[in-house]
């Protein structure tokens, strides 16, 4: 039965509207960061002494928990970078993270690191880096296996990134976290 004939007009509106939505939720790339006059040198930023100050959000964006970082960073001759992360949380926990992290070509990343599952693979381009891995959240459950999304990003003529990690499973989303990290100055380690 055709509409009426009042509510005709509106729906090319409508399908307009919803073509402009789904157009809208298109997913960024780190092409997208190509002009950035900043060049996030993921090697370079994590040699030597970082600290970050960070926050878990539950599905529905509630903040849960925040945490505090030390990483130590050594770039080896062939240019990979270990990478030791002291995390203090606010209810009294602590993670200890070895990242193994390596260069593919001149865009492209891969990393392991002690509760990852797998290889972490990335690229960045311009200020951005955005990578995925697997990590393990409980050793003693393989059931927590957690998929992790990063983006890591470099404000422009700043010495600090910011992260943004959303862990998911089977395709729900568990948490987000917010993280800003800088570097140490020598005089203050």
């Amino acid at each position: 039965m055709p509409a009426p004939l009042k509510h005709r007009s509106a729906i090319p509106v409508i399908l307009l509207s919803a073509a402009l939505a789904l157009t809208s939720c298109a997913t960024m790339t780190p092409q997208d960061f190509a002009t950035s006059k900043t060049h996030f040198e993921l090697d370079r930023f994590f040699d030597g002494h970082n600290r970050s100050w960070g926050v878990f959000e539950n599905a529905s964006g509630a903040p849960k928990r925040s945490f505090t970082c030390d990483s130590f960073g050594t770039r080896a001759r062939d240019g990979s970078l270990t990478l030791d992360q002291h995390f203090h949380f606010s209810d009294g926990k602590t993670q200890k993270r070895l990242w193994h992290i390596r260069r593919v070509d001149a865009t492209h990343w891969e990393a392991t690191a002690n509760d990852m599952i797998g290889t972490a693979r990335g690229e960045c381009v311009g200020n951005a880096l955005y990578w995925e891995y697997n990590i393990q959240v409980d050793a003693k459950n393989p059931l927590t296996v957690v998929h992790l999304r990063q983006w890591i990003y470099q404000p422009e003529g700043t010495d600090t990134v910011m992260t943004r990690l959303v862990g998911t499973k089977l395709g729900l989303t568990l948490f987000e976290v917010t993280e800003s990290i800088h570097h140490v100055p020598d005089s203050a380690r």
